[in-house]
């Protein structure tokens, strides 16, 4: 994945336009983050809650890796020096997070399967469900982040 970073002349920023119409593009990225949360929260036994845990993640990575590989090349660019110098930090902070979370995303979907090829027990599941969970939290970060730098360039225009 791209990561640019600010010269004194170059800034990165986020295209507002393109950026918005990536997340619109993308129901099947919102319909797993929706599922793992509804499997994050299943009171089913752990044999039907591992075996769709692994397919939720293998799908969001799946999801993941299109939605950041779309943002990179197309939501984030690299633009002469203006007003959006303050936006540039945190436009390459979240990008930068790109690559941190589809890391956590691999290891949590590897982990699940693992687990579910190997026999599910009930201590690993609720540690793999936590681990779940709080990557779910640092996504949904991310994702709000990313929609306030969208408004941020909106206002800029």
């Amino acid at each position: 994945m791209m990561v640019a970073t600010a010269t004194s002349t170059n800034v990165l920023v986020v295209n507002s336009a393109f950026m918005q119409e990536i997340k619109d593009a993308n129901p099947n990225l919102i319909n797993a983050m929706q599922q793992l949360h509804h499997v994050c929260s299943s009171k089913e036994n752990i044999l039907q809650i591992s075996r769709q845990l692994t397919k939720v993640l293998n799908t969001l990575r799946m999801e993941l890796a299109l939605q950041f590989a779309l943002e990179e090349s197309y939501g984030y660019v690299v633009v002469g020096e203006s007003q959006q110098q303050d936006l540039s930090e945190v436009a390459q902070s979240t990008m930068a997070e790109h690559n941190t979370l589809y890391g956590a995303i691999t290891e949590l979907a590897e982990a699940a399967e693992e687990l579910q090829y190997r026999g599910v027990e009930t201590e690993q599941l609720s540690i793999l469900m936590d681990d779940t969970r709080s990557f779910s939290r640092r996504l949904r970060h991310h994702e709000q982040a990313e929609n306030e730098l969208i408004d941020q360039s909106f206002h800029l225009r």
